[in-house]
């Protein structure tokens, strides 16, 4: 008899990449302090470089779509390799910022991607 249902083994541990970077501590004892300005950013600047990554993405996407049904027309080839181009330029910018952000962390140990305000002795 040919067994037409086998067993399937799922991942157990969880992927340390994809758990959430934002930070939840904000406040000392519920009073807001100025180590919330730290929390703020922090979200921020996590939330907005993916999004950057994805709108580059998406942009690509919509201008390959534009090129693909421009039909030959001259204008809407034109205007289809410049948001390709537009598309690839942003892409670049972002890997290129993110690399010199851990180029410096390599070799200062700044850590630019971390923001955080000195606290108060």
């Amino acid at each position: 008899m040919i067994r037409l249902i086998t067993p399937v083994f799922a991942q157990t541990q969880p992927w340390p990449s994809l758990e959430p970077t934002l930070k939840t501590k904000c406040a000392e004892n519920d009073v807001a302090t100025l180590q919330g300005f730290e929390c703020i950013f922090a979200n921020i600047l996590s939330i907005i470089i993916p999004l950057a990554g994805l709108a580059a993405f998406i942009t690509l996407i919509i201008g390959g779509f534009q090129y693909l049904t421009s039909a030959g027309d001259p204008k809407q080839l034109q205007k289809a390799t410049g948001t390709i181009t537009a598309a690839v330029i942003g892409i670049a910018v972002i890997l290129g910022i993110w690399f010199i952000f851990k180029l410096l962390f390599v070799i200062t140990g700044l850590d630019l991607l971390q923001f955080e305000i000195p606290k108060s002795p």
